[in-house]
């Protein structure tokens, strides 16, 4: 558990740290590269998120930004940021709102009363409120000074849950309470006893985000927590996903995601991955000893092709992986991330899920 001097200090950090938001003529926001600007003869660095949100305001298509990309030559650049002053001084009485983190980088660019971004100190206030009420003790914390996103994971005192009649398929349950720029977001979370795996669950029902300030929003979002908490903060189809999971074998592209999503957050060679998600090299040698190369095969073949782990042996793996310090180098705020994507595996329609077997031509 973490304890409450460890929740003091994380607390004054973030809000030490939480990107400061300011109103500003769009036109008065000079792009120098496609990373930096300046604004009132200050420079300030420039994320990507940022520039997804410029090209969302001035109606240039996700598709011609992902070209851009793609596009690594120093004329493309120019030729981009020309376009994009451009656009700027055609749009001199646009007012936005920038996000600037403490090193001088512009997180995010939005539409003045657009911005979902509620402080630091908006989201440690509803949160000590929430865990108060709902006997919430926290789990796991991670900021990320990057972007100010804060994340929280909590359990509920003598929260208990078992799936069914299994013995190892026992759960902690509780919340996880996130702020990021799109607003504030409460999700199931859930931590398996048996090994202290946590995984947060965003596609659920149950999950709730608010966006904005407004006392109706915060009305529904603090019924929709107490809902949830009389269900004992589980999903209500989290046990029959479970099962699911457990009785479903993965397919190669399901298990190739689980080996990418710990081995692209750490240090971690692929063949290292065995010791979490145990049964990976022999569905490999099951396909090659039938005649099946693997590295020929493209994601939609992936999806068809079974092998001998289950999708929640997949989860287990990286949830183990993400939950606890087995010496790999891990990427900043991987841990929050993994256990997120665990989550999202489990909720999503497994790829052997429908397979036909047996048919008659």
């Amino acid at each position: 558990m973490i304890t409450q001097n460890q929740y003091d200090a994380f607390k004054i950090d973030a809000i030490r740290n939480q990107p400061i938001r300011k109103n500003i003529q769009l036109a008065d926001l000079k792009f120098h590269t496609m990373d930096t600007a300046e604004f009132n003869g200050v420079m300030l660095g420039v994320n990507r998120t940022a520039i997804k949100d410029l090209f969302g305001i001035l109606g240039i298509t996700a598709g011609g930004f992902k070209s851009l990309e793609q596009s690594l030559g120093e004329e493309v650049s120019k030729n981009f940021l020309n376009t994009m002053k451009n656009a700027i001084s055609n749009a001199k009485s646009l007012e936005v709102t920038i996000a600037v983190t403490p090193d001088r980088v512009i997180s995010r660019i939005n539409k003045v009363g657009q911005s979902g971004l509620i402080s630091a100190e908006t989201y440690f206030d509803t949160f000590e409120r929430l865990a108060n009420t709902h006997n919430l003790d926290i789990k796991f914390a991670d900021f990320n000074k990057g972007n100010g996103n804060i994340y929280l994971s909590t359990v509920a005192k003598g929260g208990e849950f078992q799936v069914g009649n299994l013995s190892d398929e026992v759960f902690h349950t509780g919340m996880s309470l996130s702020r990021t720029a799109d607003g504030i977001q409460a999700d199931p979370f859930m931590e398996r006893l048996v090994c202290t795996n946590g995984m947060v669950t965003r596609q659920f029902e149950e999950s709730f985000k608010l966006r904005s300030m407004d006392p109706r929003m915060w009305n529904e979002f603090y019924q929709h927590l107490e809902r949830i908490e009389k269900s004992g903060f589980v999903p209500t189809k989290f046990s029959d996903k479970v099962n699911q999971a457990i009785n479903t074998p993965a397919s190669l592209s399901e298990l190739e995601r689980g080996i990418g999503i710990i081995t692209n957050n750490s240090n971690i060679k692929p063949e290292e991955v065995e010791m979490f998600i145990r049964g990976t090299k022999r569905s490999y040698n099951k396909i090659h000893s039938a005649g099946i190369d693997s590295v020929k095969l493209n994601d939609a073949q992936k999806k068809n092709l079974r092998t001998g782990v289950s999708v929640w042996d997949v989860i287990n793996g990286i949830t183990d992986f993400a939950s606890h310090n087995y010496g790999y180098e891990k990427k900043a705020n991987a841990d929050r991330h993994m256990q997120m994507a665990a989550g999202d595996m489990l909720t999503r329609t497994f790829d052997t899920a429908n397979l036909i077997l047996n048919q008659p031509f």
